[in-house]
């Protein structure tokens, strides 16, 4: 399966920057200016998230320095998104939320349940969610706020809720608000795209044992993944981390690429669903996909062009020599939509559009992610 990766995440990884800051601000009708009361106010994909009082006023403290993703949200209402800088001083905000009568309209309609839809709730949650051991033990606490809808040709499958869905990750330790705002399955293709907004919240833990559990329940789901490769190549310490890289060249996209394929020096790629791409057996090093005069300490540009084929070692299982080992489950493709991407410290990357992952990569969904402001442990 292939996964378009939108989740709007924008925020710092505090190891890097350690600047914290204030914002305060009130969220109001931009009709009749009046206070919304108990709207979502969370910096995306990160622990920092609060609700409005009854005047409409927030507070968020002790935030990262950096760009940050605020976001807002209030049932009947556009959700709204703000870029914002944020230092050690303290910001002040006033929020206007548009009425968006036609969710309203669309929700009443999209609401009604016919005999298919548990049906396609469950392949809702197994997409949205994930299939891992940590998926399985992962529910949504309302699930009557989903509405899931197939087009008449049974090719698309689309999903909302009608509020932000309530998600208990036990297995990790969090509880998730998401703001889905777009869900959209191609049941023929594979193609799968999720546009939305999550904070997080710490479970309370109820035995001693708990928070050690989460820690390395949190450390298996971080290492491997794609934050952790793109971190490790912000840092510059890929090889070190456990990836591999291997171009991807297309045949019809240069004569180059044709003459390489000729000399049959090129292998076929791991993994099935990529025939039109062959792969060179040299690893690359993560300079060759890296612009360098672009990138600074606060950012790095990506940019390479046809797909990289990307291994990962566990810790645990790498040899002296770097070998690479070549289980299915531990190889994924990435490839650009567009010509480059920059990638944060937090490893955090944008434009969010445009980085088209399938493998390992996209095996991990809502039930096994991680807040941007996650600080990984070693692994026993």
């Amino acid at each position: 399966m292939k996964s378009l990766l939108v989740l709007f995440v924008l925020v710092t990884f505090p190891n890097f920057l350690f600047a914290q800051g204030t914002l305060k601000g009130r969220v109001i009708n931009a009709e009749d200016q009046k206070p919304l009361p108990f709207a979502n106010v969370f910096l995306a994909n990160t622990t920092k998230g609060t609700t409005t009082s009854d005047a409409g006023a927030f507070t968020l403290t002790q935030i990262p320095a950096g760009t940050q993703e605020l976001v807002v949200s209030y049932v009947g209402f556009q959700t709204q998104t703000l870029r914002i800088e944020a230092n050690n001083s303290e910001q002040s905000l006033e929020i206007k939320l548009k009425p968006n009568p036609n969710q309203l309209a669309e929700i009443k309609i999209k609401s009604k349940l016919d005999k298919n839809w548990n049906q396609r709730y469950e392949q809702f949650t197994s997409l949205f969610l994930g299939t891992t051991e940590n998926a399985r033990r992962t529910k949504i606490l309302n699930p009557e706020a989903v509405w899931i809808n197939e087009d008449s040709t049974k090719t698309w499958i689309t999903v909302g809720s009608r509020e932000p869905l309530l998600i208990e990750c036990p297995a990790l330790g969090y509880r998730i608000k998401y703001q889905l705002e777009g869900f959209a399955y191609h049941q023929k293709q594979g193609y799968l795209t999720y546009i939305g907004y999550p904070v997080y919240e710490e479970m309370t833990p109820k035995r001693s044992s708990d928070s050690t559990t989460w820690q390395k329940n949190r450390a298996m789901a971080y290492y491997g993944s794609l934050t952790h490769f793109l971190r490790s190549i912000h840092e510059g310490k890929m090889e070190e981390a456990g990836f591999k890289i291997q171009q991807m060249v297309e045949l019809k996209s240069s004569p180059l690429n044709a003459l390489l394929w000729q000399s049959e020096k090129l292998s076929n790629p791991v993994l099935t669903g990529f025939e039109r791409y062959k792969v060179i057996p040299e690893f690359q090093p993560a300079s060759a996909i890296v612009v360098a005069r672009l990138s600074t300490k606060e950012q790095t540009i990506l940019s390479f062009q046809g797909g990289l084929q990307v291994s990962y070692v566990e810790k645990k299982n790498r040899s002296a020599t770097g070998e690479v080992n070549s289980r299915r489950d531990q190889i994924s493709v990435v490839e650009l939509m567009s010509q480059m991407v920059k990638i944060k410290p937090n490893g955090q990357f944008f434009p969010v559009m445009d980085l088209l992952v399938s493998g390992a990569f996209s095996h991990q969904k809502v039930a096994d992610s991680l807040p941007f402001d996650y600080v990984p442990t070693e692994l026993p």
